[in-house]
């Protein structure tokens, strides 16, 4: 109708008239029943979703009375605002305090900022009545402007915590995108499917994309969106559920130590094990393996995945460092994990910390261990060196129990300009093996992230070890782990690690060290007594 043209967004996409959401008509006020929103089936669950287009300006009000009418408790973003200078969706929520939307009023109580979601909080009223409700929305923001996701690991996470955050008596989930087919059709099949394989242990990806685009126009808009479902329910069928409440991770460290009666090794071993059958094909190292590049880097086989490297400005036509973006929690290429720097790289080393701001050094390794070299001395002790354009001047070294901190005044030659910059060295690390205890390396985790909040700057935390990958992988990991445990109360090892390693290959190289991780994290619970008792 001429009336609703202008609520669409897109004027291909438009609601059904079957299973269209019917608003309930405002007085007088033709088309006031009419929204760009859909009912969708779940597994054995009719209407379980409303699928629907990123708000306009103009449908605001509809959206908010949508979900009030519906009893809504969850709302599922999967786009950002903006994505490559166009508008995918208007922000239909107040960024403080209260806003009114016709007869709807919605006040934000809280925001929570992950790496690759985020969670806002509303109150919502409507005008005239005394009811206030909650509706959570939640906002994935890690899917790429272009294409897919890389790997499916960090898009599963945040399918949980949605699943784990909507009532059980909640009305139909809302998921939009910006035209609300694309990937709001990937999440609803994704999610239909993990709940019909927990039931029937069976999966019909193509009836189910059939079934919803009989009810909403081109659910599932590309090959690479169907592609990316079946990559995902494959991730989730292998890796199964590995989450536990924090309370549970004694017994579920237990159960683990048991032998696998199928597989014939102990738990742990067997987890670790399905974390290698994740194969990464040379097409994804592309710079690595230039000949020009190939003396940089320590191993011949640990190498940053192209797509995650961190690129320094092209100096000899070269941009190449052995050094890979990590995300933290909470933040996105919160880490760069690299190796030891070699006698040739050590200015590379440095400019890199300086190109990305990063002001903090964690190393993990003695420069010599097992009477072999692990990594060059990349510090001057006594007084300044200059590495290529940077001045880099010894101001203080504090020798701690487990580890030893350096300061540095760091200046860039070129105008005069300068930093401090912080080392970490932790000297507790046996050369064979793992810590004995988890506690201290804990504590000294938990120095150079207090050390970070008080002066670091915006920039990534630099991790080292030798070749970057297994002590570096423990600490990020760690690192990752306990914070999730503060905000959440739940643990997975196995998915950190495995996010991890679609960043970094071989990140938390060794069984020993995986193993570390968990005990580690359990020490770091047991000095909380509310968790331990």
């Amino acid at each position: 109708m001429d009336v609703n043209k202008p609520k669409n967004r897109y004027a291909n996409v438009i609601a059904y008239d079957h299973s269209r959401v019917i608003l309930q008509p405002i007085d007088g006020i033709l088309g006031s029943d009419y929204i760009n929103a859909n009912y969708c089936d779940g597994y054995r669950k009719h209407n379980a979703y409303v699928a629907t287009q990123g708000p306009l300006q103009e449908t605001f009000t509809d959206f908010w009375r949508m979900c009030w009418e519906l009893r809504t408790s969850t709302i599922v973003m999967m786009t950002k605002l903006e994505e490559r200078t166009r508008i995918k969706c208007d922000q239909y929520w107040p960024s403080r305090g209260s806003e009114s939307y016709g007869m709807m009023t919605v006040s934000i109580a809280e925001v929570q900022e992950l790496a690759t979601y985020c969670i806002r909080t509303f109150q919502v009223t409507r005008n005239g009545g005394g009811e206030r409700r909650e509706i959570k929305q939640l906002q994935f923001t890690a899917w790429p402007d272009h294409g897919v996701p890389d790997h499916p690991a960090p898009f599963l996470q945040f399918l949980r915590r949605v699943r784990a955050l909507n009532p059980p008596d909640a009305g139909p989930l809302v998921v939009h995108c910006s035209a609300g087919v694309g990937r709001t059709g990937c999440f609803i099949v994704i999610d239909s499917m993990l709940e019909r394989a927990r039931h029937e242990r069976t999966v019909d990806i193509y009836g189910h994309v059939t079934c919803l685009r009989a009810q909403r126009n081109y659910m599932v808009q590309t090959e690479d969106q169907y592609i990316f479902i079946h990559d995902a329910l494959l991730e989730a069928v292998i890796c199964g559920d590995t989450e536990v409440p924090a309370r549970n991770l004694h017994s579920h460290i237990q159960k683990l130590m048991r032998i696998d009666t199928i597989e014939n090794i102990i738990g742990m071993e067997f987890e670790f094990k399905k974390l290698a059958n994740m194969k990464a094909d040379s097409s994804r190292f592309v710079s690595a393996s230039l000949p020009c590049n190939k003396h940089k880097n320590r191993l011949v086989h640990i190498l940053p995945y192209e797509s995650t490297r961190v690129c320094l400005t092209p100096r000899d036509g070269s941009d190449y460092i052995n050094a890979s973006f990590v995300d933290g929690y909470k933040y996105r290429a919160a880490y760069i994990a690299t190796q030891g720097p070699l006698p040739d790289t050590t200015d590379d080393f440095w400019r890199m910390l300086w190109e990305h701001n990063s002001t903090i050094i964690v190393m993990l390794t003695k420069l010599k261990e097992m009477g072999r070299e692990k990594c060059h001395q990349y510090w001057p002790s006594d007084r300044s060196v200059r590495y290529q354009y940077f001045v880099v001047d010894p101001i203080a070294e504090y020798n701690m129990p487990q580890y030893i901190l350096r300061e540095f005044k760091f200046t860039d030659a070129r105008d005069g300009s300068s930093r401090t910059v912080r080392q970490f060295q932790f000297t507790d690390w046996p050369e064979q093996g793992v810590p004995k205890s988890g506690e201290g390396f804990i504590d000294f985790l938990g120095q150079v992230h207090k050390t970070k909040e008080q002066f670091g700057q915006d920039g990534p935390i630099t991790v080292h070890c030798s070749a970057g990958v297994g002590r570096t992988g423990v600490f990020i990991t760690l690192s990752t782990v306990l914070e999730r445990m503060q905000y959440e109360g739940v643990v997975d090892v196995f998915q950190t690690v495995r996010t991890l390693r679609t960043q970094r290959p071989a990140m938390v190289q060794t069984a020993d060290q995986y193993d570390f991780c968990y005990r580690a994290a359990l020490e770091y619970l047991g000095s909380f007594d509310h968790y331990a008792n």
